[in-house]
């Protein structure tokens, strides 16, 4: 196997390393998912081996999950035959199955991020430790491609932390930090970094168990199941928000409440194959097959820079003015400041520019908070960001970012204000939601330099920028907005 290495210690117990060649993060591609039967084989019969501890070999983490380009074209290779397409569905999810059903103790040592499928993977594990550091993300993401779980995911984490729970977090995409994700009920112990591996070994040198709870006689499903007067209730109210957040147009949101409601009725074989049915139902529509293109495959050539234009020199901006201190520019003036960048926040009202910046602090004390920053870091943080009335500030900005009201006077206002203070080459970026670029960027005199750049609301969550051309708009002014955009971290999409 290219995939997977197995070392068998003295005590019979085989550390599988899970380390893809050639990438910086592991992946659940065509060529893992083909390995996994093997691995679980080789674990089942070689009876040197009494249990195993799964890790990874990757600093990065233990997996981000499934190679959606694979996953989509293995299944979708069967030209629509549903049986094929199950088939190929299946065999990770039945793969996993025969892990958790192997009848030796399996624990997984998660040294990193475990999202999607890939911590559907620990899942399958009797016993999942996790290192003790806040970068790590634990989730199943999936919706937000237009998909859910496939691997297992609806199945397990239901049964680990109820119906409700489980819902929530997936119909929400939601990750957890190791502490967050000991407290749901996802993992069972949480260690200090670089001892997760010996931390397994032990669980399964004292006799760990080698069975799921869900394959017990004794196990009742957490809060009740569909029938019990909790499950009924928690089956429509949440038919009814899932209804509001999605207005029935996404088949994903609809598939995996049926999935869960449906599988949280059987026993486990039978619910993993009800899972697959509507993984395989919700994969095969346009929807899902949309957003996995525009989401996916082509975030990564845009996050490359595909739409770039040739021959103009690339631009690593500096300082940027942001104009406008509501919760918009507040929130540009905190994915700059993230991004290194030097940001001049401006508002007519010295009280209004303090407020942006306050709403600036707010997000970065989260991180301080959840120690994803160091005081030292905050700090600098912060002190990027000035907040002002005074426009002389502008200058030496690369790029002002207009994020003031929509309303074509107050902008043309601003643009003319700002231009009196950039230098030949500078950009002016609207963020402008309703009003043609076009129409604005005659208030410019130089109207080559004025481009659209509108984010969405909030700012820090939501990844797609629109670069957003005027008649006017030259190709040096669009590859400053393409590299600003790449720079602070984001999605850019030009409209």
């Amino acid at each position: 196997m290219e995939n997977f290495k197995i070392d068998v210690d003295a005590d019979g117990i085989a550390l599988v390393t899970f380390d893809v060649p050639g990438r910086s993060m592991n992946t659940l591609t065509s060529s893992v998912m083909a390995e996994i039967p093997q691995l679980v084989e080789r674990i089942k019969t070689d009876d040197a081996i009494k249990g195993a501890v799964i890790t990874s070999g990757k600093a990065s983490g233990f997996c981000a999950g499934a190679d959606l380009g694979d996953m989509a074209g293995g299944v979708l290779s069967g030209g629509g035959d549903l049986q094929k397409a199950f088939d190929a569905g299946w065999a990770l999810n039945g793969a996993f199955r025969a892990l958790e059903t192997s009848g030796k103790p399996i624990a997984a040592a998660i040294n990193g991020l475990a999202l999607g499928g890939g911590l559907e993977f620990t899942l399958a594990a009797h016993y999942r430790v996790v290192e003790n550091d806040n970068k790590i993300q634990l989730g199943l993401p999936e919706i937000k491609v237009g998909l859910f779980p496939g691997g297992g995911g609806t199945q397990r984490l239901t049964r680990l932390v109820g119906v409700q729970n489980a819902m929530m977090a997936m119909s929400e995409g939601k990750s957890f930090r190791p502490n967050d994700a000991k407290g749901a009920g996802i993992v069972h112990e949480v260690v200090e970094k670089g001892q997760s591996v010996e931390a397994a070994k032990a669980w399964i040198k004292n006799g760990g168990k080698a069975v799921q709870p869900w394959d017990e006689k004794s196990f009742k499903l957490p809060g009740g199941g569909p029938y019990h007067p909790a499950g009924i209730q928690n089956f429509m109210v949440g038919n009814a928000m899932l209804r509001k957040q999605s207005y029935g147009n996404y088949p994903a949101v609809v598939n995996l409440m049926k999935a869960v409601y449906e599988g949280a009725q059987v026993p486990m074989d039978a619910a993993l194959r009800i899972e697959t049915r509507y993984f395989i139902k919700t994969l095969m529509t346009p929807q899902a097959q949309a957003m996995i293109r525009s989401l996916f495959l082509s975030k990564q050539e845009l996050d490359k820079g595909a739409v770039r234009p040739a021959g103009v020199p690339k631009s690593d901006p500096k300082k940027v003015t942001v104009i406008g201190a509501g919760m918009m520019g507040a929130g540009i003036a905190y994915v700059q400041a993230m991004a290194g960048i030097e940001t001049i926040l401006i508002d007519q009202t010295q009280e209004a520019a303090d407020k942006g910046k306050a709403h600036v602090e707010e997000l970065l004390k989260k991180r301080l908070s959840r120690g994803q920053l160091t005081q030292e870091k905050y700090d600098a943080l912060l002190g990027s960001v000035t907040a002002t009335t005074d426009y002389d500030l502008i200058k030496g900005s690369d790029l002002v970012i207009e994020a003031v009201f929509e309303n074509r006077e107050i902008k043309a206002d601003v643009t003319k204000r700002a231009e009196a203070q950039l230098a030949d080459g500078a950009v002016f970026g609207s963020n402008t939601s309703t009003l043609p670029i076009t129409g604005l960027a005659e208030a410019s005199v130089r109207p080559a330099d004025f481009i659209g750049i509108h984010f969405f609301s909030p700012v820090d969550k939501m990844m797609l920028v629109e670069i957003i051309l005027g008649e006017k708009t030259g190709q040096a002014a669009i590859a400053k907005a393409l590299d600003y955009v790449l720079k602070i971290k984001k999605t850019p999409i030009v409209v």
